[in-house]
């Protein structure tokens, strides 16, 4: 649980419960039907991840194609990692839409440790596929 703490100029900030400075932190990840399964952010301390949200600019028309977020240690392959959420993004969802994945109900799937990463795993072909896909992290 992050709390309040004074810095060092006297004005307050959020300190991770490991210590640290604390707070939200978007990953992005900009997608083209071009992209491939790859990493998309390698955790420098411990982090819970808070949400992830995406949104179709323009949706694939290659039949079906989704993606999962997965957490990924060092030394695993992207396919091997845990997923983050329930169900899958849906790359060939409704354009100009937003899509709320909801989170894994398993409190261990959504914390990360120093050194794993956050990863994008797609299947089926992203043909003229855009959007973003965003994981809310915060320090543990």
């Amino acid at each position: 649980m992050p709390m309040l703490k004074q810095l060092g100029d006297s004005s307050f900030g959020i300190e991770g419960s490991a210590g640290g400075d604390g707070g939200f932190i978007p990953v992005t990840l900009n997608y083209l039907a071009a992209t491939t399964d790859c990493t998309i952010f390698t955790a420098d301390r411990p982090y819970v991840v808070k949400a992830i949200r995406g949104r179709v600019d323009v949706a694939g028309t290659g039949g079906a194609c989704t993606a999962v977020i997965r957490k990924v240690p060092s030394g695993t392959a992207i396919t091997s990692g845990t997923a983050l959420h329930t169900g899958s993004f849906n790359l060939v969802g409704t354009a100009n839409a937003q899509q709320a994945l909801t989170l894994s109900a398993t409190p261990s799937d959504l914390l990360l440790a120093a050194g794993d990463s956050i990863a994008y795993d797609l299947t089926g072909t992203a043909t003229s596929a855009v959007g973003n896909l965003s994981v809310t992290l915060n320090p543990a």
